[in-house]
């Protein structure tokens, strides 16, 4: 048995482990991403490299996205201006590079499971077609947010600051998950110290990314507000409490027994939040850290307005690392990445019902989402918020 116990570990920390999933993310630069959204990486690629950053959000051209993202995209634009052929394959390499950055962090991060922790992350389908095989970025900013929280555990607290703020202004989505990570490993009070070093960082990394494009602070708010407003439904393809009520791709202004959506979904999120960081604030337990994050990114992406179909992958990497500390079990995060997959498909399906984006394949992938398929996966990751807000419940009572 433990011959057994000790050929497992050294095969989960093969480095063929590690090489066969970077053979299969080059093969999958190659297939088609998400035709939208590599469309718009490519123009605000080029486009930075062509006026630089400090005029590009003056250009008229649309752009959804906080600065954060926008300094990968330049260097890609300066390259894609010698290899224009390439255009595809560049503009994925971020999120196929930053999926093995996670995957080192929860090596790091994880324990005596950290490897397998990794090595599930790397291979799991839903982080294969986010990243490699569609084109987003949702690892990129998960790599700065669990940086962020690496390095506050070993006191380098300017560096976790400066990379939180990258991490905010990749995906402020996650802003909120990361700040509960950080909140789960503080030692009771930080003292001034630690947070005015932490908070410097942070500003320095915002204000900083900001003036290299020419914005002032209250120009970052007022894009990320912007942003924000850009899709104001109460569902945008993700398959969740809206969707089930009817919101997909409908106003978030829509009453609800007497106020908007909005403010319900938003409500309801921070309630969650706080709760959750009630329970595990000053813990310093990185596995109960992960699975209170991990609860709060799953019960956003069910109840919030606005969510996107993309906007559960951080519950992936946080459900493993919590698993990886023995604070949650692996139905955890196996449950999670099959809802995101499910929902991944559904997005890239619905590419599909579009005349000008419809390919044989994903047109046969849309036809698999009738009734009920779609509202049992809004079920299930209803679920598992209750399962994940459950295993907290449980791991911190009499705390």
């Amino acid at each position: 048995m433990e011959g057994e116990l000790s050929g497992r570990k050294r095969l989960e920390e093969s480095p063929l482990v590690w090489v066969g999933a970077g053979a299969m993310r080059l093969a999958l630069l190659w297939l088609p991403g998400h035709t939208v959204d590599l469309t718009a990486f490519h123009g605000w690629a080029l486009r930075l490299a062509e006026t630089g950053p400090r005029s590009f959000y003056d250009s008229g051209v649309f752009v959804d996205y906080l600065p954060g993202y926008l300094l990968v995209l330049w260097p890609l634009g300066l390259l894609l201006q010698k290899f224009p052929d390439l255009a595809p394959q560049v503009l994925k390499l971020p999120p196929t590079v930053a999926d093995f950055a996670v995957a080192h962090l929860l090596h790091r991060l994880g324990g005596p499971r950290g490897a397998l922790a990794a090595s599930a992350y790397l291979w799991n389908p839903a982080v294969l077609l986010a990243g490699p095989w569609w084109g987003q970025v949702e690892s990129v900013a998960i790599a700065w947010l669990l940086g962020s929280f690496w390095t506050w555990q070993k006191s380098k607290l300017g560096w976790a600051g400066l990379l939180f703020g990258l991490g905010a202004l990749t995906k402020p989505q996650y802003a909120l998950v990361g700040g509960l990570l950080l909140l789960g490993v503080a030692q009771g009070w930080p003292g001034w110290r630690a947070v005015g070093a932490a908070a410097a960082g942070c500003v320095a990394g915002v204000v900083g990314c900001g003036l290299v494009f020419g914005l002032a602070p209250w120009d970052l708010v007022r894009l990320g507000l912007q942003a924000s407003a850009t899709y104001p439904y109460g569902s945008v393809n993700a398959l969740n409490f809206w969707y089930l009520f009817g919101l997909n791709w409908r106003p978030d202004a829509t009453p609800v027994l007497g106020l908007p959506a909005v403010v319900w979904g938003a409500g309801l999120s921070l309630t969650l939040a706080a709760w959750a960081g009630r329970r595990m604030a000053g813990s310093n337990d990185v596995g109960l850290s992960a699975l209170g994050a991990c609860a709060v990114s799953v019960a956003t992406f069910s109840l919030a307005t606005r969510m996107h179909e993309r906007y559960l992958f951080p519950a992936v990497p946080l459900a493993l690392l919590a698993w990886s500390r023995e604070r949650a079990p692996a139905g955890l995060w196996i449950a999670i990445s099959g809802i995101l997959l499910g929902n991944l498909l559904y997005g890239l399906g619905y590419l599909a019902s579009f005349p000008e984006y419809r390919t044989l394949g994903w047109a046969a992938v849309w036809r698999m989402f009738v009734p009920p398929v779609p509202q049992a996966l809004c079920v299930a990751s209803l679920l598992a918020a209750a399962w994940s807000g459950w295993h907290l419940t449980r791991s911190t009572r009499g705390g």
